[in-house]
């Protein structure tokens, strides 16, 4: 079993990981990581869409909201006490600093997550049965309690662990994408 300590322990070293993959092994990643998402129908067939703003060497994010402003809305979740918000952001200039330097929307368009289409989901490592460890707060598992449509992780292979010993309130999630393969 997993001790909280542990689990921080696990935390540090895997954003220990991330950080020091170089520039051209992210990027590829990332690419692959991009282009397997995009082939998946549910995102295809999506109209809006949630994405996280990447940070820290997260799966680039960026790319994806570039090649798809205009054609799907997008939506970035901010932290509003212990809740996720999801904006509607239509360019770049639609974000700014907030909550721990990472960037957030400052639009007034909100969706609730129930009527997103597709959620594409950071997380820190997986398991198997698609359980993510994200930072520790709990605001994408209270988030996506009841959520009816497609959720998607994705991720470096190199944050797949064998078990993330998941407790009551973790929400799986129905895929996650890494530069290797689909879970």
């Amino acid at each position: 079993m997993i001790k909280p300590l542990d689990k921080k322990q696990l935390r540090k070293s895997m954003i220990q990981k991330r950080l020091a993959l170089d520039e051209e092994s992210y990027q590829q990643s990332c690419l692959k990581i991009q282009k397997q998402l995009e082939e998946l129908k549910a995102f295809q067939e999506a109209n809006s869409i949630a994405l996280y703003m990447s940070y820290r060497h997260e799966v680039d994010t960026r790319a994806l909201m570039a090649k798809y402003f205009g054609k799907k809305e997008i939506f970035v979740p901010k932290c509003v006490g212990d809740d996720l918000v999801f904006y509607k952001i239509e360019s770049f200039d639609d974000v700014a600093k907030g909550y721990f330097g990472v960037d957030e929307p400052i639009t007034n368009i909100t969706r609730d997550i129930n009527d997103i289409d597709f959620v594409v989901v950071p997380l820190l490592m997986f398991d198997d049965q698609r359980n993510r460890v994200g930072y520790g707060r709990g605001f994408y598992d209270r988030a996506l309690k009841n959520y009816p449509h497609t959720t998607c992780g994705i991720a470096f292979s190199f944050q797949h662990v064998k078990d993330t010993e998941p407790h009551s309130l973790d929400v799986p999630l129905d895929m996650i994408i890494t530069d290797e393969k689909i879970y």
